[in-house]
């Protein structure tokens, strides 16, 4: 085939490696694989100590969608020892006070029972309401370690 200056080169006229593209594909999936293996690390040491207690709290409260963290937050160390459990409610705290003082007492023993809460300085929980097209309803409970509840067998 002669080479015509005024057209541009073919894909056929050009030389490429194969070699070039397997390994951008390599390097690709290699990629993937230790994004993937780092997430799951990092998932796996952040919720491990929680997740009996997790599993524990939406058993006993079906659709809460429960969320348990704890320590000390960012690089502040001089600060408290924080455990922090967030639910979802189906109810308004503020019309059913009675309800929402058994589940804050019932949540505080189940935390006490799965975990070491003496570990903890406090432990805020974090109940809340959100209805379709409506402001969500959040009311929070702090609770200090000397009024921490001991574990029940």
């Amino acid at each position: 085939m002669t080479k015509n200056p005024h057209h541009p080169e073919t894909l056929e006229d050009r030389s490429t490696s194969p070699t070039r593209g397997r390994w951008l594909i390599a390097v690709m999936f290699l990629f993937a694989i230790s994004v993937s293996v780092g997430l799951w690390t990092y998932w796996e040491l952040h919720t491990r100590p929680f997740r009996s207690l997790t599993d524990a709290l939406g058993e006993t409260f079906p659709n809460s969608s429960p969320r348990v963290e704890g320590g000390k937050h960012g690089l502040h160390r001089e600060i408290d020892s924080i455990l922090r459990i967030v639910l979802r409610i189906d109810y308004n705290p503020d019309l059913e006070s009675d309800r929402y003082e058994k589940d804050v007492e019932t949540i505080l023993q189940m935390a006490a029972n799965h975990i070491e809460l003496q570990a903890y300085d406090r432990c805020d929980i974090h109940l809340f309401r959100q209805s379709p097209e409506e402001e969500p309803v959040v009311t929070s409970k702090i609770i200090n370690r000397q009024d921490f509840p001991q574990p029940q067998l």
